[in-house]
C-alpha cells in the first residue's frame, strides 16, 4: 500500500507533484536569482520549453548551481508524472542522482547550510513521489525517510525557515490517513502522522511561506476538498492560483473536479471542453483523466451517449489502473441504457484498482452482472439517483415516492429510501431526511452493505442540523462502527468533518 493510495482523489500524483516544487530553490543566494524566478514562474504556468531553457542557461555559466541543477531534474519529474512514460522516470532519476551527488558534496564544508539542506530534502521528496507513482514503495519510504530528516534538520536550524514546515505538514497528514495495521511500521522507521498538525503546518507555508506559497495553497484546496467537503475555502484558494497561472491544467482540472463535487455540472463542463480539446504530449495522462471527469459530467446528466464517448475516450488513452474499473463499469451502465449490452465491460471493470473505492465498487458490481442481467429496476434507481447530482431533488423525490407503491421496486425500498433520505437532506428538510434514513436500516439482512452506514449517517447529519447531539452521536457511532462496505473511505472522511459539528 502506497501513502500516495491512502488518499482518493482522482488527480493526486499530480497533487503530490506540486507539494515540493519549488521550496527549495529560491533561498539561496545566487546572482542568477532573478532568472530562476522566472523559470520557476514559467513551470508554475506549464511553460516548460521557456523554464528549461532559462536553467539550461544558468547552468551553462554554473554547471555546480545546486538551484539549476534541482528545477532541470523536476522538469522530467513532471513530464512523468504527466504522461507515465518511463524513459522520463529513468531521466529524472538520472538528473536527480546527479542534483543529490553534488549537495552532498558540498556539505561537509557547511553542514548547516540549510539551503543545501532544504535541496536534499527537497530532491529527495521528488524521488519518493516518483517511485510511489512507479509502484516501488520501498524506495519510496527510505526516500520519504530522507526527505523528511532533511527538512527537519532545516527547521532545527532556523525554526522560521516557513517553506520547510509545508513538506513536514504532506508527510504528517498522510501518515495520519495510513491504515492503523500499517502504522506501526512507519512508527518503526521514524514516521508519525498528526492530520491537524500538518494541517496546520501547510497553512503556516500558505501563511508566511516565502516561495512554497503557491504549492501550499494548492494542497490546501485538496484538502478542503477532499477530507473536509468545505468547497468554498478550496475553491478560494484555486481561484487564486488560476488567475496567476492561466496556462497552467491542473488547476483548471482540480477546479472542475470540485465543481462536480459540489453538483455545478454545467461549470464543470464550461472547463473541461476545452481542457480535453489540449494537444501536448507532456500531460498525456491529466488529460485522459479530464476526459473521464467530463464522462462522468454527462452520466450523472444521464446522457448516457456522451458520457460513453468520452469514457472510451478515456480508456484509449490513460495509462495507468486507476479509475479503469470504474469507466469501464460505467461504460456497460452506458450501454445498457442505450439498448447495446455488453458484458466485455463488466469483464473489464473486473482488473481496476481495487484499493479505490471507485474501481473496488466496479469489480463488485461487475461481478453481479456477470451472472445475471442489469434489471430495469436497477436502471431506473440509476436514473433517479443521477437527478441528485443535477441538484433535481423534487423532480428525484417525486419520482421515488412514485415508484414505492410499485411491487416491482419492493426489494429495493432500503436503497429507494436512502436516495430520499439524501435528497431531503440536500434541500434543508431534515426531518424528513431523518425519516426516510431510519426507514432505510428497519429491512433485516439487507444485502446491500454500504445501506446502514450511510443511512446512520444522514440520521446523524440531520439531527446534529437539528441540534439534537445526543441522538446524532447515537447514529454517528453506528455509522462509525461499520466496515468492509462500498465507499468506505469517501464515509470515513464524511463522518470526521461530522464528528467536528457534533462535539463543537
Amino acid at each position: 500500500m502506497s501513502i500516495i493510495h491512502f488518499y482518493s482523489y482522482k488527480n493526486i500524483f499530480f497533487l503530490l507533484a506540486l507539494i515540493f516544487f519549488s521550496q527549495s530553490s529560491f533561498a539561496g543566494k545566487v546572482s542568477s536569482q532573478s532568472k530562476l524566478d522566472e523559470g520557476v514562474q514559467a513551470v508554475y504556468n506549464f511553460e516548460f520549453e521557456k523554464a528549461d531553457m532559462i536553467f539550461s542557461a544558468i547552468l551553462k555559466k554554473n554547471p555546480n548551481d545546486l538551484l539549476a541543477n534541482h528545477f532541470s531534474a523536476t522538469l522530467s519529474f513532471w513530464k512523468y508524472f504527466g504522461s507515465n512514460k518511463k524513459k522520463y522516470f529513468d531521466e529524472f532519476l538520472n538528473q536527480s542522482d546527479a542534483t543529490i551527488a553534488k549537495a552532498e558534496q558540498s556539505l561537509p564544508s557547511n553542514p548547516k547550510n540549510k539551503e543545501t539542506l532544504f535541496v536534499l530534502g527537497a530532491a529527495q521528496s521528488y524521488r519518493a513521489m516518483a517511485f510511489g507513482k512507479a509502484e516501488k514503495y520501498l524506495d519510496m519510504i527510505w526516500a520519504s525517510k530522507k526527505a523528511n530528516g532533511y527538512l527537519s534538520d532545516v527547521l532545527e536550524i532556523d525554526r522560521n525557515y516557513y517553506d520547510a514546515y509545508l513538506g513536514i505538514g504532506l508527510i504528517k497528514f498522510a501518515l495520519s490517513q495510513a491504515p492503523s495495521g500499517f502504522k506501526w511500521a512507519l512508527r518503526m522507521i521514524g514516521f508519525d502522522g498528526d492530520s491537524e498538525k500538518g494541517l496546520s503546518y501547510i497553512k503556516l507555508a500558505a501563511e508566511k511561506g516565502k516561495y512554497s506559497k503557491i504549492e501550499a495553497e494548492y494542497y490546501l484546496s485538496q484538502l478542503y476538498s477532499e477530507f473536509y467537503f468545505d468547497y468554498e475555502k478550496a475553491k478560494t484558494h484555486l481561484a487564486k492560483l488560476n488567475q496567476s497561472f492561466p496556462n497552467n491544467l491542473l488547476f483548471d482540472y482540480s477546479f472542475a473536479v470540485i465543481e462536480v463535487k459540489e453538483k455545478n455540472l454545467s461549470s464543470a463542463e464550461k472547463i473541461l471542453l476545452p481542457l480535453v480539446k489540449t494537444k501536448t504530449g507532456e500531460f498525456e495522462q491529466l488529460l485522459a483523466l479530464s476526459k473521464f471527469l467530463l464522462a462522468d459530467v454527462y452520466f450523472y446528466r444521464n446522457n448516457f451517449g456522451k458520457a460513453k464517448e468520452y469514457y472510451s475516450r478515456f480508456l484509449h488513452e490513460t495509462k495507468g489502473k486507476n479509475y479503469f474499473g470504474i469507466a469501464n463499469y460505467r461504460l456497460a451502465i452506458c450501454n445498457e441504457f442505450l439498448s447495446e449490452p455488453n458484458v466485455e465491460y463488466y469483464k473489464a471493470a473486473l482488473r481496476g484498482n481495487a484499493e479505490l473505492d471507485d474501481d473496488y465498487y466496479a469489480k463488485k458490481m461487475s461481478e453481479v452482472y456477470l451472472k445475471r442481467k442489469m434489471t430495469e429496476v436497477e436502471k431506473s434507481l440509476i436514473f433517479f439517483k443521477n437527478l441528485l447530482e443535477q441538484k433535481q431533488y423534487d423532480a428525484a423525490i417525486d419520482s421515488l415516492n412514485v415508484v414505492l407503491n410499485n411491487n416491482e421496486y419492493v426489494n429495493y425500498r432500503p436503497q429507494i429510501f436512502l436516495i430520499l433520505s439524501e435528497a431531503y437532506y440536500c434541500k434543508n428538510n431534515y426531518d424528513s431526511s431523518l425519516n426516510f434514513s431510519l426507514k432505510a436500516t428497519t429491512r433485516k439482512n439487507s444485502p446491500e452493505g454500504w445501506i446502514k452506514p450511510f443511512a446512520n449517517y444522514f440520521a446523524s447529519a440531520s439531527c446534529d442540523k437539528k441540534n439534537e447531539k445526543e441522538k446524532a452521536k447515537y447514529y454517528f457511532e453506528i455509522a462509525d462502527g461499520c466496515s468492509d462496505f462500498f465507499y468506505e473511505n469517501k464515509l470515513k472522511s464524511m463522518l470526521k468533518k461530522l464528528s467536528h459539528s457534533i462535539n463543537n
